[in-house]
């Protein structure tokens, strides 16, 4: 195990050439028909973290992790009973719990990057992304839940930076959902990097 882990970290000093880390707030669109039918808003907002990794001058490979904030207007409430509590001032009352509203997302994307000047750069994406969401009481195992399943997909994106300090990027991003079967239509991305 030593050895693969060896040659896997000698293999990435070679391969990655810089790598940059990233936080992005957005907000996007579902599409009408999907809202309706799943009882979300039309409207939705995501905080990702994300780890670009540069391959070659202009080409990289990004991954990211974030949270999906959802308005649901088919959530519930549920009695639930504390069961455990460390200072014994809940233990076995009974109280109204609602259901969360927070969902989650994985991506992954190839990007080209250009840098037009010291200042402003520009990139293009393709990528695909993951969304999870399920209507459930936090923390309660024996309460009702559901899954809500959101189809995110390959998408297409735009993208532009405009350094400033030495390491440091205001990041501006767009993304389209070009698969028929995507619930959701675009969505629009304001965030900050750090070049490591």
């Amino acid at each position: 195990m030593r050895n693969i882990l060896f040659i896997f970290l000698l293999f990435s000093s070679y391969v990655v050439m810089g790598a940059e880390i990233s936080a992005y707030v957005g907000k996007l669109q579902f599409k009408p028909e999907f809202a309706k039918s799943s009882g979300l808003n039309e409207e939705a907002w995501t905080l990702d973290g994300r780890m670009d990794l540069e391959l070659q001058e202009y080409f990289s490979i990004e991954f990211g992790i974030g949270a999906l904030f959802l308005d649901d207007n088919n959530k519930f409430e549920q009695e639930v009973t504390y069961v455990e509590d460390y200072y014994r001032d809940y233990q076995d009352r009974v109280y109204t719990a609602e259901s969360s509203e927070t969902g989650f997302l994985l991506s992954i994307a190839s990007k080209i990057n250009y840098p037009v000047n010291d200042i402003f750069s520009i990139n293009s994406l393709a990528g695909y992304e993951y969304m999870n969401f399920d209507r459930e009481i936090a923390d309660c195992e024996t309460c009702y839940s559901e899954s809500v399943d959101i189809e995110a997909g390959f998408f297409l994106g735009l993208g532009a930076g405009i350094a400033f300090g030495e390491n440091t990027e205001l990041k501006f991003q767009y993304k389209i959902y070009w698969n028929e079967e995507s619930d959701i239509e675009d969505q629009a991305l304001i965030g900050f990097s750090y070049v490591m």
